[in-house]
């Protein structure tokens, strides 16, 4: 890794998680929850900054323009929409015991959740896989680059997990973590394949709203047992993913994303 970019790499991890710590130490001191939204854009926020003191014009215009209009195969394009909303949906109706005729969504309103769940995609993906994940990737397999961001990416909720703001409360955030760790293996692997950043926001649109409509959360089940079915299933998914395309996913290859 050369220095400039490990530098780059770490100084954005951690103005990314300090920015968002102040952003909700700010609703925390003010009593108004709704400021820790703000937390959501500082990830973009940040990347077009760094970008535009490193790579100028030039970069920002790679970042919010050539990795979202660029063409993309339509499989991808169809498992960012409904990957994670089949593994949500598969995890509800094995804790119904197959019975199809209790399947439903948990609510049928789309607005504001639909525009909030869209603003949080955008606000976030064009930090973490436009920017950081080409980077992390420039320096190791996508195995662990993912790994890496996922780390990175669960440890920037924990601020808004303190105040009650953001994610689920009613479970250990460390298995919260496990399934960004997920989710940023899955999203990373999607990434590989198209170095579009639409894809990343698509998959992480459905990925939000799997949660907001299903009932897989323990704040709408009552328990974790949809959850862990839900965890489970991933796990299956990405498993079998990184054992097929291993010599793909766990090469490094070096500037491989500039």
């Amino acid at each position: 890794m050369s220095r400039p970019e490990k530098k780059e790499i770490m100084l954005f991890s951690i103005f990314v998680i300090i920015l968002s710590s102040l952003i909700c130490f700010i609703a925390y001191k003010t009593d108004n929850s709704n400021l820790s939204l703000l937390t959501v854009f500082t990830p973009s926020v940040l990347a077009f900054v760094f970008t535009g003191i490193n790579k100028g014009t030039k970069g920002i215009y790679e970042l919010f323009v050539k990795q979202t209009i660029r063409k993309t195969g339509s499989k991808w394009l169809l498992l960012s929409l409904i990957g994670i909303p089949f593994v949500g949906s598969l995890a509800v109706l094995t804790s119904l015991h197959f019975d199809i005729s209790k399947f439903g969504l948990r609510t049928s309103q789309l607005m504001p959740q639909m525009m909030i769940i869209i603003l949080i995609a955008f606000g976030e993906e064009y930090g973490w896989r436009g920017f950081l994940l080409p980077r992390l990737m420039n320096n190791f397999s996508l195995f662990y680059a993912s790994i890496i961001l996922g780390f990175i990416w669960g440890i920037w909720h924990f601020p808004a997990y303190l105040i009650g703001t953001g994610v689920p409360l009613q479970m250990n955030f460390m298995v919260f973590l496990l399934w960004v760790i997920l989710g940023s293996l899955f999203m990373g692997w999607i990434y590989y394949h198209t170095k579009s950043v639409l894809t990343s926001i698509l998959a992480h649109i459905s990925a939000n709203a799997t949660f907001n409509y299903l009932f897989i959360l323990p704040e709408f089940t009552g328990s974790m047992n949809t959850f862990w079915f839900f965890i489970g299933y991933l796990s299956i998914v990405m498993m079998v993913v990184l054992y097929i395309r291993r010599k793909d996913l766990f090469r490094y290859q070096n500037n491989a994303y500039e």
